[in-house]
């Protein structure tokens, strides 16, 4: 039974006794003790005698200030007080008899067996926190379940049967008994957390509505045990810095990384998908139109040979030679349709043969570059500009872009699934509906990474 300052008042100032008798079982709320010891009221339990206020349980013989003896041998000393304070009769009813109301406050609720405590409590709030987390984690498993995603709702009640075991090691005061989750260590969910790259191939990004629904679900799990968290720190770390529940602190910290873990991983088996084919350049030359009527005479148009990849570009029949500083290289391949500007893109190998500086530069970009004398069969020109090592690039569509969350002009990672695996760091991305999917590398990048046709380019990061 639970006994408040508002039922004390109510009911204790019809007699003013100075003896309150209970019955057992009963539990005084904090403000009802207070008002107690100012009115200089004694507490006594049916068949237990006189209590001590600064306990919480006032049912036990444990809790008698005053045993059953010593009762009986101030009975009538004690009747004498009770009469004479109320004013009745030796045959009147000396008891000042309070009825609890059979529920506890509403403010309040229960930290441990009978112990009351307001529900602002730090520790109430914490064990709120995780109540709300455990239904976001079962809401979240119906979606996944909705969605195809079964095995991924499976693993997370794994994850849901390890918030009861933290709530139920707090309740009763235990130790936490933590050696995995979901196959792991905490040593090593911490390791994977930390380094995505290593044991995933990604690497740490914003959230993006474009990761899809899986991917939005666990980020918003893993943001509530963050919250959890901060809740449970503020229940068991002292004004001093010590914490009374590391177990618990290092499980919620761990069990916000197990969330991180499978976003890693659900994006690396996502990544599986980006994959691009290889497009292999050699030397070559864009001409305009003015130096190939230079080189192969008036009025001269390039003869197609064979198609491109990107859509509306060939390899033409025509080549010529290109000649710095130091040296040539014959049978240049021209590449059509015409240019504005004559352009010629050659290995960084050539640039020691030709004597050139090997300036990596996205196409188009000319400035500061070396010029070069190209020789056809009707004539010569002598560049000022023009010669680069063109950086790798990767041409997409549209809706490849949109699919994977990319935009024109973007630098990205790119893993080669070679014999000689590399990861191409700065590959910019173009998009344009008069490209086809396909990364270009020169024969450089090709050879070092042992580039053949079952090689695949994955893009990996931002």
């Amino acid at each position: 039974m639970i006994v408040t300052e508002f039922e004390l008042r109510a009911n204790w100032h019809k007699t003013k006794a100075k003896i309150l008798t209970l019955p057992p079982g009963s539990v005084l709320t904090p403000s009802a003790r207070d008002f107690l010891r100012s009115q200089n009221v004694q507490v006594k339990i049916e068949g237990n005698g006189l209590q001590d206020l600064n306990k919480k349980n006032l049912s036990t013989v444990k809790q008698s200030l005053v045993t059953i003896n010593s009762q009986q041998r101030h009975s009538a000393g004690m009747a004498a007080e009770d009469e004479s304070m109320t004013g009745a009769g030796p045959d009147a009813d000396t008891k000042s008899e309070v009825q609890p109301q059979p529920e506890k406050p509403e403010h309040m609720t229960h930290l441990r067996g009978t112990q009351l405590v307001p529900k602002t409590n730090p520790v109430i709030a914490w064990r709120g926190q995780l109540d709300l987390f455990d239904c976001e984690l079962v809401k979240t498993q119906v979606i996944f379940t909705a969605a195809g995603e079964e095995d991924l709702a499976k693993q997370l009640e794994e994850v849901a049967k390890f918030a009861q075991l933290i709530m139920a090691a707090e309740v009763r005061e235990e130790p936490l008994e933590f050696s995995s989750l979901l196959g792991w260590t905490p040593e090593q969910i911490r390791e994977m957390s930390h380094y995505p790259e290593r044991y995933f191939g990604v690497s740490h990004r914003l959230m993006s509505y474009k990761d899809g629904a899986v991917i939005a679900g666990l980020h918003c799990l893993r943001s509530k045990v963050r919250e959890v968290e901060l809740y449970a720190s503020r229940a068991f770390i002292g004004e001093d810095g010590e914490c009374r529940r590391k177990d618990i602190i290092l499980a919620l910290n761990r069990l916000s990384s197990i969330f991180y873990v499978l976003i890693c991983k659900r994006r690396s088996a996502n990544k599986q998908d980006m994959q691009v084919p290889i497009g292999i350049s050699n030397h070559h030359i864009h001409v305009s139109q003015e130096h190939l009527e230079a080189l192969f005479g008036p009025g001269y148009i390039l003869q197609p040979m064979k198609d491109l990849s990107q859509k509306g570009q060939f390899a033409a029949k025509e080549t010529v030679t290109i000649e710095g500083p130091k040296g040539k290289i014959e049978r240049v391949r021209i590449l059509g349709p015409v240019r504005p500007e004559t352009q010629i893109e050659i290995n960084a190998s050539d640039s020691f043969r030709l004597g050139v500086k090997p300036l990596v530069r996205d196409s188009g970009q000319l400035d500061g570059t070396d010029g070069i004398k190209l020789i056809g069969p009707r004539g010569t020109v002598e560049t000022d500009r023009g010669v680069i090592v063109a950086a790798r690039h990767i041409h997409m569509e549209p809706e490849d872009a949109e699919k994977w969350n990319l935009h024109n002009g973007q630098h990205v990672k790119v893993r080669m699934t070679s014999g000689r695996p590399v990861i191409f760091q700065d590959v910019l991305v173009r998009v344009s509906s008069k490209y086809r999917l396909e990364m270009h590398i020169d024969m450089d990048e090709a050879n070092a990474a042992l580039v053949t046709g079952e090689t695949k380019a994955i893009i990996m990061e931002v």
